[in-house]
């Protein structure tokens, strides 16, 4: 059964980052109605633009907030902290009329996982990869988000001009390289849509639409320990999917500061030469570039 919610803006951005995994609400008749199981539907407030869809993997029911808080958590501060903005919502009455609800959800990932499922591996290292995919989202809950350090999902993007004489790349500040586009999917399970996002914000593109709309290749990636805005992260793997995508040459770009210092399109037969990272473009580059071929994208 789905459920409809809203939520302010900054819990809506923690529970899609992994950092929020309770809701907390009062046990009145419409969540009396929600089961371990069912999916709810949370829109972000005040715009009910974006939404994010969990799973209820457990519930926690207690007559007052405070001692569902001491339940779940022993920081007192923590405890304090709660109280004091769960009572700004719901007045001593309502809690004593109703008593309450903890709510403990994962994002949901069954888009991901039937896309994965129907994705047709191009060589061995594919059909490989694809296998340690779907075993990775059985295993773990949380593969969309960075609170998971062993790794988690990201989207890339080969960014094609309209004539499919060229390839977008950006100047990776982490790699020292020419790279495709792509990020975190930081909680979104549309990995299409976090791959044209990235592609825009990375580019300074605002035209990009997607040649197909299936995922077009899969990767993982080894990252190693680096520093990032001033703290380390630890080595973790990329569990990659990659996406064509076509843009008008001729459209404005910019660097995006933070993450890359340079934005270039490359004449096809480039791609190789201009990257400097051996595993990527002997593994990944090269294997794409096979492919378009082979299918008569590229020339």
């Amino acid at each position: 059964m789905l459920h409809k919610m809203k939520l302010m803006e900054k819990p809506f951005e923690e529970m899609k980052n992994g950092i929020k995994t309770v809701e907390f609400r009062l046990y009145d008749e419409k969540r009396q109605k929600i089961k371990v199981g069912d999916k709810i539907e949370f829109v972000k407030l005040p715009e009910l633009k974006e939404k994010l869809v969990v799973d209820v993997i457990e519930l926690y029911r207690e007559d007052t907030f405070e001692e569902l808080f001491r339940r779940l958590y022993n920081d007192k501060k923590k405890i304090k902290d709660l109280s004091k903005i769960v009572y700004e919502i719901y007045s001593p009455e309502k809690e004593k009329q109703y008593g309450t609800l903890g709510i403990k959800v994962k994002i949901n990932i069954d888009n991901l996982k039937t896309n994965l499922e129907n994705f047709i591996p191009y060589n061995e290292q594919e059909e490989v990869e694809k296998r340690i995919m779907l075993k990775y989202i059985n295993d773990f809950d949380d593969v969309l988000t960075r609170q998971n350090e062993y790794g988690h999902f990201t989207s890339s993007a080969f960014i094609l001009n309209k004539e499919r004489t060229k390839i977008l790349m950006i100047y990776h500040k982490i790699y020292n390289s020419w790279a495709w586009t792509g990020g975190h999917c930081d909680g979104d399970s549309d990995l299409l849509y976090v791959a044209i996002k990235e592609a825009k914000e990375e580019t300074g593109l605002k035209n990009v639409k997607p040649i197909s709309k299936n995922i077009y290749s899969l990767e993982l990636i080894t990252v190693n320990g680096h520093e990032k805005r001033g703290k380390y992260v630890g080595s973790h793997m990329h569990y990659n999917v990659t996406y064509l995508l076509e843009a008008n040459e001729n459209e404005e770009i910019h660097i995006k500061e933070d993450e890359n210092s340079g934005v270039k399109w490359f004449p096809i037969d480039k791609i190789l030469e201009a990257s400097s990272e051996p595993w990527v473009k002997n593994r990944v580059y090269s294997k794409i570039l096979e492919k378009m071929k082979k299918e008569g994208i590229i020339k």
